[in-house]
């Protein structure tokens, strides 16, 4: 390889913010028994997900910070988000906090884990990400049941690299939780971008919030695996969560190097063209994964029911 060609990888590395560093492609069935099903038939530690297109608007983002506006006062520019603010965050919809402790008991910030997977999974929004051990969960999010396909579908592979960031602990996940802190800046506008040493000068004045850590260095989140299924729909899709932590959210993007120093995320193009053929054997090998029955785990059961004489 030559010097320059050498120079542009590293930079790439350096500053890639939508894995796409690690991006393959698959146009048959052929490929995605080898590279999605075997490694899955093989029993190898590999963790999926599914998304119905591959878009720059679609960044591998937790729920929460979608949309900023929940999180920022009108006269904020930039807040910590942490497990004080998430606590704060869900009590202000009293009746949602008051009905998640009549399920799991009181919910302090020692103990905060098994109430965020929960609102992950029923009330929408969290700081956790949606991974799951299995290739057919993923493959249903991404075809949604559906019969045209205008726009290849993505799917996202994730291996360990170092085991200190994967836990099946719930007091270890507990603990990630406790930790917990992102701070998100409201998004730079156009006249910002257009004086960006002033800009520099302005966000600098957020170091507060990270104690004394750079700002610019705090650009790539670490990540952390947490395999510790808490609710019957996590258990029902094999689910997994990826905790984004330590960084600083400027957009909805952020440099992705700290997270592949730790795990091998690797993102997979599924032609467009596969698609109905990958539909037919999803609903023919897992039927209860049908997108229909996906969050629906009674669904699922009255399908199989109704299918089956008993």
């Amino acid at each position: 390889m030559l010097k320059k060609e050498i120079i542009v990888k590293k930079i790439e590395d350096q500053l890639d913010f939508d894995f796409n560093i690690n991006i393959g492609y698959i146009d048959s069935f052929e490929d995605f028994q080898n590279i999605i099903l075997s490694p899955y038939n093989q029993g190898k530690r590999v963790f999926y997900r599914g998304e119905r297109k591959n878009s720059i608007t679609r960044p591998l983002i937790p729920s929460i910070f979608r949309n900023k506006n929940f999180l920022l006062s009108e006269n904020e520019n930039a807040t910590m988000i942490n497990c004080d603010y998430l606590y704060d965050f869900y009590n202000r919809v009293p009746e949602y906090f008051d009905l998640c402790q009549r399920i799991f008991g009181a919910i302090t910030t020692d103990n905060m884990y098994q109430f965020l997977a929960f609102s992950q999974h029923y009330y929408g929004i969290s700081p956790l990400i949606d991974f799951t051990k299995s290739p057919y969960v993923a493959l249903s999010f991404a075809l949604k049941d559906r019969t045209e396909y205008k726009e290849d579908i993505l799917i996202y592979t994730l291996e360990i690299l170092d085991d200190k960031d994967y836990t099946c602990d719930y007091d270890t996940a507990n603990s990630w939780i406790r930790d917990y802190n992102v701070l998100v800046l409201r998004d730079i506008t156009q006249r910002e971008l257009e004086h960006p040493y002033e800009t520099i000068e302005n966000l600098k004045k957020y170091s507060k919030f990270v104690k004394g850590q750079s700002l610019i260095g705090r650009s790539a989140p670490k990540a952390r695996l947490i395999d510790v299924p808490t609710n019957d729909l996590m258990r029902y899709q094999q689910g997994v969560f990826l905790l984004l932590d330590d960084f600083n959210l400027y957009s909805k993007s952020y440099f992705t190097k700290r997270i592949r120093d730790d795990f091998a995320i690797k993102k997979w193009l599924v032609s467009k063209e596969l698609c109905p053929l990958l539909l037919e054997r999803l609903h023919r090998d897992r039927p209860y994964y049908a997108y229909k029955n996906i969050t629906n785990l009674s669904q699922a059961v009255n399908d199989i029911k109704a299918n089956n004489i008993l």
